[in-house]
């Protein structure tokens, strides 16, 4: 019969293949691990910049709720503009009316009557483009340089 090898023996040459294993491995774990750790690293790079770009973004995002909260202030100013330069109209109007109609005296008819009518045309043409711009469908600049 042949000797046969110890437990320790065995131990000690399983060992070894173990050893030899790892050393013929071990350059492609390094360089597996050395990719890995690039990896991580753009990866890193990556969610920093994501990060600044979604911080930048709700800055702007921040200063355009802004701009439209100013923008909404001035568009209900303009329509308060607008509304009271209706009421002050009309009670232009209505004065120019009674004191057409008082000038008149009891019986008595204008000898123009034509200007009355232009006159009621023209605050009803001024009347409509008011509405219109209230409503936004035209822009009120538009009616600036002819008054």
């Amino acid at each position: 019969m042949g000797r046969s090898k110890s437990p320790t023996d065995e131990l000690v040459d399983g060992i070894d293949a173990i050893g030899s294993i790892l050393d013929e491995n071990l350059p492609e774990i390094n360089s597996q691990l050395a990719s890995l750790s690039q990896k991580s690293f753009t990866a890193e790079e990556d969610l920093t910049r994501l990060k600044n770009s979604i911080r930048s973004s709700e800055e702007l995002n921040s200063e355009t709720r802004k701009a439209m909260n100013n923008l909404d202030i001035r568009v209900e100013e303009v329509l308060q503009t607008i509304a009271a330069m209706t009421r002050r109209i009309d009670l232009l109007h209505k004065a120019v009316l009674e004191l057409s109609s008082d000038s008149l005296g009891p019986g008595m008819e204008t000898a123009d009557n034509r200007s009355d009518g232009e006159l009621a045309d023209t605050v009803k043409i001024l009347e409509d483009r008011l509405k219109l711009v209230e409503k936004g469908l035209v822009d009120p600049q538009k009616f600036t340089k002819r008054f």
